[in-house]
């Protein structure tokens, strides 16, 4: 059974969750606790079944409480206990859980404060909150439209409720993250050296920090920022973005058009690595860097502030590359990530180009043409017949900010020895995607720390316990770089129920065991584990690859996979029904669907 979802696999944890409560078992006492619990752990991070103290504590004294009405609250620290020990029972307890003991003790420690919280209606979520104060005032919760008039009387001032109890509920919960699934970037390689305090000195932006100071004055009329960008040696479109950085810092204050140095202006100036972090930090909440294109922006996002969306998105696109990257090619991933409307590109490109070049200014990143035959074809992928041949890349100093800031905004951003202490099933979940050059770093770390032999067997175990493509896909992939050791250890899974054929197949490739025996449906499994992947991850190049095949055997393929009976082909053939151009390989696509819904 799966247990990690990484990246936000809504479906795929739906259904791990409901194989998980139902071998757990019903609890009458508490019917919505493990449902609640999983549901935050994969918000938190993605890893079901590793589980530390600081984890379970957080269960007891935030979590439950926020969200859960229950009878008896002595059923929840009962029930953890049995969680922890059906998770060790059933060899599902992660690597990198704390140890059993530790888990029941840090149950029993927090279950003081877990009481208090249940009975404390300021540690209430708004929902619980609300729905308690209205069963207490005899609303019917059922009825229709009932609900509605007691919050209306409540605004009213004809019901009373502690005030000050309701605001520090909803004060706590807008600070609170949403309970979204996680979404792990790949491992990258973080410079040690490259921090504010090493190179902020030699930034370009504080030096124009230094000269807007000067241009300030006693104090200076803003205006449309003309004279400001000749001051400053930039771009006129830039100066008054910058003199609002430099508010949002604290180095000026900007009273109705008008800039004046801060109380603390010279003393932080002196500081160019609190000044840089400052700026950097304050960056995402820059609305002027969107100029006259805000208002579109924010129409994007139905009236919500689309420019720290944006932020996130150039942020993300560049993190996760060691090299140049078209600027053409984050201009599309940043609009592919607000919105689904093509006719927004120039106004998001404008905005993104103003981004990167103040970020250019900080030192985290560096702009330039390229002719490179590869990046030339990214261009024309992403925006085909364009003419700019700019790309962008990260320094190490971007890498180190980046890392930062998206840990910050809620990605879970492993490093490279973090990702080397990883477990199999997550590891071989959050390599691809990754620069090259940091999955080999970390897969040599990976295995070299355990050991070819440990890590073979730790793979081969994983590959018994969780039926999934994906995983399955990346623990044989991980497997070929344990040697002689990987090899011995898949001979041992040839009759396995769960991945006998993909062990098979695996050996059957390797010169020294050629003797290997397929089976029947052997190739086909193996193939649809590929094709369930791609189709999930990628419909489009799934389906661009399925069609280079003549169409009888397009159709041929079809039928052989509904055939199988597999319960994965659903995946595949959904795909191929509802996005395939030609109506005869879609129709039999169909045909095939209702075969297998109704065998």
């Amino acid at each position: 059974m799966r247990t990690v979802f990484l990246h936000g696999e809504v479906e795929g944890f739906a259904a791990s969750a409901a194989a998980l409560s139902g071998r757990f078992g019903a609890r009458p006492d508490a019917p919505d606790l493990l449902g609640v619990l999983l549901r935050d752990k994969c918000a938190r991070d993605g890893l079901l079944a590793r589980w530390t103290a600081p984890d379970l504590v957080r269960v007891l004294t935030e979590v439950v409480p926020r969200h859960l009405v229950l009878p008896r609250w002595a059923a929840v620290p009962a029930l953890l206990h049995d969680w922890i020990d059906f998770l060790a029972g059933e060899r599902l307890l992660m690597s990198g859980s704390d140890p059993v003991p530790a888990l029941h003790a840090a149950i029993d420690e927090a279950v003081p404060a877990f009481l208090a919280a249940m009975a404390e209606p300021a540690e209430w979520g708004p929902e619980k909150f609300w729905s308690l104060a209205a069963r207490e005032h005899g609303v019917d919760l059922g009825a229709e439209g009932e609900f509605a008039r007691f919050v209306a009387a409540v605004d009213d001032g004809e019901v009373e409720l502690d005030r000050a109890v309701l605001r520090a509920v909803e004060e706590r919960a807008d600070r609170e993250p949403l309970p979204v699934p996680v979404h792990w970037l790949p491992p990258m390689r973080i410079p040690d050296g490259a921090t504010p305090d090493v190179e902020a000195a030699g930034t370009p932006i504080i030096a124009r920090m230094a000269a807007l100071l000067r241009w300030t004055g006693t104090g200076r009329e803003l205006g449309d920022g003309t004279e400001l960008a000749a001051e400053l040696d930039c771009e006129p479109d830039l100066a008054p973005a910058t003199a609002a950085w430099a508010d949002r810092a604290h180095l000026v204050r900007i009273t109705d058009g008008r800039v004046v140095r801060s109380a603390i202006s010279t003393p932080l100036l002196a500081e160019p690595g609190v000044l840089w972090t400052r700026l950097w930090q304050s960056f995402v909440l820059l609305d002027e860097v969107a100029g006259d294109d805000a208002e579109l922006l924010d129409g994007l996002l139905d009236g919500e502030d689309a420019f720290p969306e944006l932020v996130q998105g150039v942020l993300s696109a560049l993190y996760t590359n060691t090299g140049a990257v078209p600027v053409e090619q984050v201009v599309g991933l940043v609009l592919h990530a607000i919105t689904d409307r093509a006719d927004a590109r120039p106004a998001v490109a404008r905005v993104v180009d103003r981004v990167l070049r103040l970020w250019e200014a900080l030192g985290v990143l560096r702009r330039y043409r390229t002719d490179l035959p590869e990046l030339l074809e990214r261009i024309e992928a992403f925006a085909p017949g364009s003419a700019d041949r700019a790309v962008v890349e990260l320094l190490p100093l971007g890498v180190w900010a980046a890392h930062g800031s998206l840990r910050g905004y809620g990605f879970v951003a492993p490093t490279v020895e973090e990702a080397i202490a990883l477990p199999a099933e997550v590891v071989v979940l959050a390599l691809p995607g990754g620069p090259a050059d940091v999955v080999d770093e970390v897969v040599a770390g990976w295995v070299g720390v355990r050991g070819r032999a440990a890590a073979a067997v730790e793979l081969a175990d994983l590959l018994r316990r969780v039926d999934d493509p994906e995983v399955r896909l990346g623990a044989l992939w991980l497997l070929e770089h344990t040697g002689d050791e990987g090899v011995a250890a898949v001979r041992g899974l040839r009759e396995d129920p769960v991945c006998g054929p993909a062990a098979r197949m695996w050996l059957r490739v390797r010169p020294t065991e050629r003797d290997v025996e397929l089976r029947d449906g052997d190739e086909l499994v193996v193939a649809l584990d590929a094709m369930v992947v791609t189709a999930r991850e990628d419909s489009a190049a799934f389906l661009a690859d399925f069609r280079t095949r003549p169409t009888p055997d397009q159709l041929a393929v079809l039928d052989e996979i509904a055939r199988a009976g597999d319960a994965r082909a659903d995946v595949v053939l959904g795909v191929v029904a509802a996005e395939h151009p030609d109506e005869q390989v879609s129709n039999a696509a169909r045909e095939c669907l209702e075969r297998l819904n109704t065998a």
